[in-house]
């Protein structure tokens, strides 16, 4: 696990790969971390202790604000602009991932078998 301090506060990061990353964001009260967006990947906030605002950027140019308690999640879509406000302190686990698609699989055939013999192999 990586430790990286941020003006916000901490993330331990867990996992990442191309497709995907998993932190634990440790949150200081009174601070915000700065606007952006993803190009192609999700991002799934769950509040494991504390409070935080969620603020996303609307079409219309609105800035509404979930506020989630611990346990409440949030995600964000690929392209929405987003930040979140620490209304106290706070840890949430942050997981970033790529939309899995039915399509995403390519089967040789459509049907299972049996096993074979071994020595059919």
């Amino acid at each position: 696990m990586r430790r990286e301090r941020k003006v916000w506060g901490e993330r331990w990061l867990i996992r990442r790969d191309s497709t995907h990353a998993t932190s634990i964001l440790k949150l200081d009260k009174g601070f915000q971390c700065s606007w952006h967006r993803h190009q192609s990947k999700f991002n799934l906030f769950v509040v494991l202790r504390g409070k935080v605002g969620v603020v996303t950027k609307q079409l219309d140019e609105s800035y509404p604000m979930t506020v989630l308690t611990t346990g409440e999640v949030f995600t964000t879509k690929p392209g929405e602009w987003h930040k979140f406000v620490v209304l106290e302190d706070s840890e949430m686990l942050e997981e970033m991932y790529v939309e899995y698609h039915e399509s995403d699989i390519e089967r040789e055939n459509q049907g299972g078998s049996f096993l074979p013999k071994l020595g059919d192999i």
